[in-house]
């Protein structure tokens, strides 16, 4: 099976953490986060992944260095005119065979495997989770034990199932023509062209999608979100190693090589290979290869890769009733 992921974007609302590394390439709870994404196709045969990505980015190169072992091809998006163009440039020279989707930020814990073998001929399936306020998002809408919609994101959503970044379809083909009808007739929703759009023509003529309900759906898009899908994801997969002289708190992920002196680290810590922290207390946060943290307390924080947080000693003559703040 061909697997396609769009990764085209430039990782803009992670700056400054993109400037050096392509955001799927990024760290969190003990791999990248596109490595996560690969975990979940552990059992499946993928004879090629389709990575479609954005010329101003290196992603290709970073992806071919981490992941040596893996077969991909590179696909390139000139311009960003959304997610349905992007996997276009993807579907290029595919035929009537199966194609997993899969979005390059988004983390789905659940069995691809399952899902896959539980379908019937011809069919596919679409990823859905319940949320609160469904107007952020796309949504389906179903019939049966089909999706019998597709709607971009609406102030009037008729279901609260949003479409959560995970798509399966028995014809890469009929996708591919779908996505070509709509540029054709360039027909754009919110400005881009939407592979939500695609997907109503060929529920329109037939195709027949599944809903595969889902309980947990990480997005890795901004700072906020990366170090919530940390915490998530250390519920379910956590490396704690005793260091003299330090408290881990668990849950946490401890990389190799790193030194941990005089601090208490955790809850919901992640620290990648090489990094040292020297008396500091670190909850809720990422610490990436190679950086430094000395005297420091932090919480809530993504420390980029070899960077150095160091808080130097001072003498201070401090009078009675005085109060020092944020030192």
């Amino acid at each position: 099976m061909k697997v396609l992921i769009p990764a085209g974007g430039k990782g803009i609302r992670l700056r400054p953490h993109t400037l050096y590394t392509p955001k799927p390439l990024l760290f969190v709870a003990g791999d990248t986060i596109i490595g996560h994404i690969f975990s979940l196709l552990d059992g499946l045969e993928i004879e090629e992944y389709r990575i479609v990505y954005s010329p101003e980015t290196s992603l290709p190169r970073s992806l071919k260095e981490a992941y040596p072992d893996r077969s991909f091809s590179f696909w390139e998006q000139a311009e960003p005119l959304g997610l349905g163009h992007a996997v276009l440039q993807g579907l290029t020279e595919l035929g009537d065979e199966p194609i997993l989707i899969l979005l390059s930020d988004t983390i789905i814990p659940f069995d691809i495997q399952k899902a896959i073998s539980d379908l019937g001929e011809n069919e596919g399936f679409l990823v859905a989770k319940e949320v609160a306020d469904p107007r952020r998002f796309g949504v389906m809408e179903l019939s049966g034990d089909y999706v019998s919609k597709v709607v971009e994101k609406s102030e009037d959503p008729q279901s609260n199932l949003a479409i959560s970044g995970i798509y399966y379809l028995s014809s890469a083909r009929r996708l591919r023509e779908a996505l070509e009808e709509l540029i054709a007739k360039d027909q754009r929703t919110q400005g881009e062209y939407q592979l939500t759009d695609a997907l109503s023509i060929l529920i329109e003529r037939g195709e027949k999608l599944k809903p595969v309900k889902v309980d947990t759906w990480l997005d890795c898009g901004t700072p906020a979100a990366l170090l919530e899908a940390n915490r998530a994801l250390l519920k379910l997969r956590s490396r704690v190693v005793p260091v003299e002289g330090s408290l881990i708190k668990p849950p946490c992920w401890i990389g190799d090589d790193i030194t941990i002196e005089n601090s208490i680290i955790g809850p919901n810590v992640s620290i990648a290979k090489g990094a040292v922290v020297r008396n500091s207390i670190v909850s809720e946060s990422i610490i990436n290869a190679g950086a430094q943290i000395e005297g420091m307390v932090i919480k809530d924080t993504i420390v980029g890769e070899r960077a150095v947080l160091r808080r130097s000693p001072s003498s201070l003559d401090v009078g009675s009733f005085s109060r020092l703040e944020g030192f």
